[in-house]
Order: structure tokens, then C-alpha cells, then sequence
């Protein structure tokens, strides 16, 4: 669970960024559920009619067709669909509540749990909202404070960038910290259980004990008495994605070593960083497991 954490004093400006990454997705859900109001209000006063054997007498204006409404929210869910697959969030749930209200201004409390990258989170923030409109400079509104609950691990590998995100208030950041984040842990998983599963008497997967759950990567070369050991990282780039960051180190007796007089072992974690860069982490790991199986 992150603190809250209070904003810098606003100098003007749009909307906040919170409401614009959300609005879209919040109003497609909100008509959705209108949509589904009149829907049920259209098969009661149906039902009425067919009860009474004539039209309602409460009937003032006339109501789209259950056809139209049913078509309208399908278009709508597909919106919402294709929203969610482009972001890579989806919103399940969303409330919000009037904490002040006042003539001059309101302040508004929003709660939103979803997923994203395939991680749970939830989201509370306060909107302050400014009714008078002649002063310049001054925004509509504004994000007072933004509590953020998500994963430990996340929490321990990216601490400074959320605390960053929080700062700022900066929710699409936060998302796209979130969506790259559980696409890293895909990835991971899914290349180090390849190579445990596919050579188990070289490659083993070692799971560290810790906050971070973080995993690396030994692979053994029984012949030579050589471990390679493989930190599966991260770092972040500029627009908050989360990338690998993968780092070799070896481990040989000091015999081993010295009959290296070609430096090979020495040299083997720059060469490897290089390997990355040029054909990609699984090819880069095939070769060091070939190098490793070589008689």
C-alpha cells in the first residue's frame, strides 16, 4: 500500500491527468450502465402493457426500441474492449463520493480497482473542483491527494519511480509502470522455466528469498567447474516503460582462471551484454548453454 501523497500547488492549466486517461472508459461504462436502466425499464412497462392489455398511461415520451438500446450497449462494450486492449487497463470497479461542497468549489473522492499488466490495483484520489471560472490562470480543477495500492514486489523493485509517479500525480505513468511491469514478469518467467525445463543438468533457477521475489539464472559447466550466474533485472526508461536487465557473472576456481590465458571467462559478461544487443536474451542464453555443453 503506497502513502498518500499531497500535490504540488497547481499553476494552471487542463484538467488533471487522472480525469482524461479515465474519462473515456468511465463514461463508455456510465452509459453502459444508463443503457442498462432503460432496459430493464422497457421489459416492466412491456410487461404492463401486456398485463393491462393496452399501452401505460405514465408514458409521456416516447422510448428507443430494446433492439436499438441492445445495439447501443454492444457498441459501447466494444469501445470499452478495445479501450482496455490498447492501454492494457481494465476497470472493473469505480465510486466516488462528495467530501465538501461548498459555492466556490467541491472536493470529490474517487476510488477505481482494476488490473493492469496483469496486477491488481487500487486507486483513491481527490478531486477538487473550481466553480468560478473568471479567474485566469486558474484551473477547473485539480488532484489533491492519490493513494495507490499495488503489488510488494512491485513496491520493492520500483519504489523511486512510484514515488515519482505519486508525486506528480501522474496516473497514465502509473499505468504504464504497471502494464510493462507484469509484461517483464512474463517474459522472465516464461524464458527462465523454458531453459530449467528444456536443460535441466545445466540451467537452474535460483528464487531469492526477498521482498522483490527476485529470480536469477545459473547455469554449470560440471567439466570445467565454471557457474554462470544470470540477474534477470529491470531498468526503467524514460516514459516509465520497464525493460530487462539482465547481468553476467562467473564464478571459477582460482586454478580454472588461471588456465584461462585467453581471457574468455574474463571477458565473458561484456561479450554477453553484446550477444544481448545483437540477437536478443533467448538467443543470447542459447548460446552461452551451447558454449557451456561443448565437450
Amino acid at each position: 500500500m503506497f502513502t498518500r501523497q499531497r500535490a504540488a500547488p497547481s499553476d494552471g492549466g487542463d484538467r488533471p491527468a487522472m480525469q482524461d486517461v479515465l474519462d473515456e472508459e468511465m463514461k463508455n461504462k456510465q452509459i453502459i450502465n444508463d443503457l442498462e436502466n432503460e432496459i430493464q425499464l422497457l421489459e416492466q412497462r412491456l410487461k404492463q402493457f401486456r398485463d393491462d392489455g393496452k399501452q401505460p398511461q405514465d408514458v409521456t415520451s416516447p422510448l428507443p426500441s430494446l433492439e436499438s438500446v441492445t445495439k447501443e450497449i454492444h457498441e459501447l462494450e466494444q469501445l470499452v474492449k478495445e479501450n482496455e486492449i490498447l492501454s492494457g487497463v481494465t476497470i472493473s470497479e469505480t465510486s466516488h463520493s462528495v467530501l465538501e461542497q461548498g459555492t466556490a468549489s467541491s472536493l470529490r473522492q474517487h476510488s477505481i480497482s482494476g488490473e493492469a499488466g496483469g496486477m491488481q490495483f487500487k486507486l483513491q484520489y481527490d478531486v477538487c473542483e473550481y466553480f468560478d471560472k473568471t479567474q485566469a490562470g486558474k484551473p477547473n480543477a485539480e488532484v489533491t491527494t492519490l493513494d495507490m495500492d499495488v503489488r510488494d514486489d512491485m513496491v520493492a523493485l520500483l519504489k523511486p519511480h512510484l514515488y515519482s509517479v505519486a508525486t506528480e500525480l501522474n496516473v497514465r505513468d502509473l499505468f504504464q509502470l504497471m502494464s510493462s511491469y507484469g509484461r517483464w514478469i512474463e517474459d522472465r518467467e516464461r524464458a527462465i522455466n523454458h531453459f530449467a525445463t528444456t536443460f535441466p543438468e545445466l540451467v537452474q533457477r535460483v528464487d531469492a528469498n526477498d521482498e522483490a521475489h527476485n529470480i536469477s539464472i545459473v547455469m554449470v559447466d560440471p567439466k570445467h567447474d565454471v557457474k554462470f550466474h544470470i540477474t534477470w533485472g529491470l531498468r526503467v526508461l524514460a516514459m516509465r516503460s520497464v525493460v530487462p536487465d539482465l547481468q553476467l557473472q562467473v564464478e571459477a576456481y582460482p586454478e580454472v582462471i588461471a588456465r584461462d590465458k585467453k581471457g574468455v571467462l574474463e571477458s565473458a559478461p561484456e561479450v554477453f551484454q553484446m550477444m544481448l544487443k545483437k540477437f536478443g536474451i533467448e538467443s543470447a542464453l542459447h548460446m552461452l548453454v551451447k558454449l557451456l555443453d561443448e565437450p
